[in-house]
């Protein structure tokens, strides 16, 4: 806590005609701090404050455009953005698809461990083994480059071969 409270002292300090650098110097490690203490994940919380910084950086991009106290408005749009995330997480979670009822022993184990893919594993795998789509479509609609694309197409057979092999 002390340590967001020297945050908010640096904030007030900056004044209206901070730039985006020196709000990033002062403010970067304890909106990491704050990001992650919400939601629980390092990862997400980076990609959160970066995000935050895009932002604020295009609104202090506009002309005539002053935010009196950017550490402030910095703040507000990190726990916006992670009040979002925490309630797409729990979208997520009440809308989790059914296993079809009439699936055979072998097709419930592939359901099982197709689902237990992170997103960006999977997403790929039913857009080529389901849709039928080539790794080249596969990155315009997921917006990747292809070479991603064939990167988690190959770790997610991996893991559902190491998984599936008895």
């Amino acid at each position: 806590m002390e340590g967001m409270r020297n945050t908010e002292t640096v904030a007030v300090r900056m004044g209206p005609t901070a730039t985006i650098e020196q709000l990033y110097r002062a403010e970067y490690v304890g909106m990491v701090r704050l990001a992650f203490t919400l939601i629980g994940n390092n990862a997400e919380a980076e990609e959160v404050v970066q995000d935050s910084f895009v932002e604020i950086s295009r609104r202090l991009d506009e002309p005539g455009t002053t935010i009196r106290e950017p550490g402030g408005y910095l703040r507000t749009i990190v726990v916006s953005r992670c009040r979002s995330l925490l309630r797409r997480r729990r979208l997520m979670q009440q809308h989790v698809p059914e296993r079809p009822h009439d699936l055979t022993p072998e097709a419930e184990s592939l359901w099982d461990v197709l689902h237990s893919l992170p997103e960006h594993q999977r997403i790929p795998v039913v857009l080529k083994y389901y849709c039928g789509y080539r790794a080249s479509e596969i990155a315009k609609i997921t917006d990747q480059p292809a070479a991603t694309v064939r990167s988690h197409l190959r770790r997610a057979m991996g893991a559902m071969r190491k998984e599936l092999t008895p």
